[in-house]
C-alpha cells in the first residue's frame, strides 16, 4: 500500500511532535500548540512555484537520503562526541505525490540522484507512513574534527611562510 521509500529531514526538537501528530501540513496546529510553518529559507506560504499555487502547502520528501540530510532541511545536534542529523525514513503511496527538480542551489549531486525528480510533494499526510528515524553522522568525532582543522591551519600557515611543515 505504501511502496515508495523517501526521506524527510528535520530537527531533533521536532521529532516528538512528529511522532505524536505525524507529519503535518503547514498551518496545522500540533497537539502541543505549535503552528507548523515552512522555515524562512524555504518557499513562503501562498507563493506559486512550479505552476502550483500555495506550493509550500504540502509535505516534502526525497528519494535521496543525502538530499534530505542537507542543512537546508535538517539541523545538526550533538550526541556524545558526534554531530548528527535526524532524517525520517518514510513510505509513500505511489499515486499520491508529485516530483520536482532540486530547489537547493548549494546541493551537490550524489550517485543515484535524479536532480529533476529529487523533491516529492505530498498534499495529504495520510499518504505517508513513518518507518524509522535515522541519525546520520555528520562528524564522527568533534575532537578529531577540531584537531584536523588545527593541523590544516598549521600546514597552511607554514606554506604561506614558504616553509615546510617539518622546519
Amino acid at each position: 500500500m505504501f511502496p515508495r521509500v523517501a526521506y524527510h529531514g528535520t530537527a531533533i526538537n521536532a521529532i516528538q511532535s512528529i511522532l505524536n501528530d505525524g507529519l503535518a501540513l503547514p498551518g496545522t496546529v500540533t497537539i502541543g500548540g505549535k503552528r507548523i510553518n515552512p522555515p524562512k529559507s524555504h518557499i513562503a506560504r501562498n507563493k506559486t512555484a512550479f505552476g502550483v499555487s500555495d506550493f509550500p502547502s504540502a509535505i516534502f520528501l526525497s528519494p535521496s537520503v543525502y538530499y534530505s540530510a542537507d542543512p537546508t532541511y535538517t539541523k545538526t545536534f550533538s550526541y556524545g562526541d558526534r554531530i548528527l542529523v535526524p532524517v525520517l525514513e518514510c513510505s509513500v503511496k505511489s499515486q499520491y505525490y508529485t516530483t520536482n527538480r532540486c530547489t537547493v542551489p548549494t546541493y551537490r549531486k550524489h550517485k543515484g540522484d535524479d536532480m529533476e525528480t529529487i523533491e516529492w510533494r505530498v498534499k495529504d499526510p495520510q499518504n505517508i507512513e513513518i518507518n524509522a528515524i535515522l541519525f546520520i553522522i555528520k562528524i564522527n568525532s568533534i575532537d578529531a574534527a577540531k584537531m584536523e582543522r588545527i593541523i590544516k591551519a598549521f600546514i597552511l600557515l607554514k606554506m604561506r611562510e614558504g616553509r615546510t611543515v617539518l622546519e
